[in-house]
């Protein structure tokens, strides 16, 4: 059994590294499936185990009787943005080296700032913004935007970003009233009915019985990886355990060479650290930034 450490920041980043782990590991096996299963019917199949889980998490806590707060506008819209998002990434992780396409999701948080400048108005700094290009150029090296090898995937890639970033911009707006547990429900809701109107373009394929049993062993991974992540926000800081947060590239590059036999070139390693130096900088001067705001709000008027 996994003794976790007395010290509360240590414990907070532990989890979050088993979190992304289980993340990687669901990934790893959705890439697996995928090549034998339309897009639309793995989701979908995915998306009916997931359900099953979190609606026995919400019966265990007493939250079914929160499910009709799932109609709050902001809610149906951050699972919409979800359902595209999810669409988006399980076909581009059929196609892309599962490391390449990690490392671009760890773009989101310098999206998300991006974005909340552009549209909320909020305060960047000289410093965050150089964080945020060098992050994007970081992006730029993984996905090789050229006429030769650029291709819809890549996009895809980029589009997860912008509809990953926006869904976080939307979970700041649901009210605390709202269960997170509820509000994963709605998602998985969202993102199995997608599934299920795919199903209708693409056609169904009968699952081979291994086929179901790995899909159910992702939906333990992905429930899994939601229920740490709740748990390390509750025990630490965001700003403190976003370090811990890029180990998922580790567990993603360990992934792509032992499972699926992709080694990244030397400009995507360089574009990888290029994202976690700049999000780690973001990070932290998010942190000084959100200080110097809790200061200045606690001092005594003049």
């Amino acid at each position: 059994m996994l003794r976790l450490p007395q010290n509360t920041a240590l414990r907070a980043g532990v989890l979050m590294v088993c979190a992304m782990g289980s993340f990687v590991c669901n990934d790893t096996i959705v890439k697996i499936v995928g090549k034998h299963l339309p897009v639309g019917e793995l989701i979908a199949l995915r998306g009916v185990m997931a359900m099953a889980i979190l609606t026995a998490i919400c019966a265990s806590q007493g939250l079914l009787k929160e499910l009709p707060k799932i109609r709050q506008k902001n809610v149906l819209m951050r699972s919409t943005c979800d359902l595209f998002a999810t669409v988006a990434f399980v076909t581009a992780l059929v196609h892309m080296p599962i490391a390449n396409l990690t490392s671009v999701m760890q773009a989101v948080p310098l999206a998300v700032a991006l974005l909340s400048m552009l549209f909320l108005g909020e305060e960047v700094g000289w410093r965050r913004m150089i964080a945020i290009i060098g992050g994007f150029i970081g992006v730029l090296m993984i996905v090789k935007p050229s006429v030769a090898n650029f291709s819809i995937y890549e996009v895809l890639a980029l589009a997860i970003v912008l509809f990953v970033a926006v869904r976080d911009l939307l979970t700041k707006t649901i009210p605390a009233r709202i269960p997170v547990f509820v509000v994963a429900l709605a998602n998985a809701g969202f993102v199995t009915a997608g599934g299920l109107a795919l199903i209708a373009f693409q056609g169904l394929t009968p699952p081979d019985w291994w086929e179901v049993g790995l899909l159910a062993l992702a939906a333990c991974f992905l429930s899994s990886g939601y229920l740490l992540m709740v748990a390390t926000l509750r025990l630490g800081e965001l700003t403190a355990t976003a370090p811990f947060r890029y180990s998922v590239m580790v567990f993603a590059i360990i992934s792509g060479i032992v499972v699926f036999g992709e080694f990244p070139d030397w400009i995507a390693i360089l574009g990888m650290v290029l994202i976690v130096v700049c999000g780690l900088y973001a990070a932290h001067r998010e942190a000084i930034r959100a200080r110097a705001l809790s200061d200045s709000a606690g001092m005594p008027a003049p």
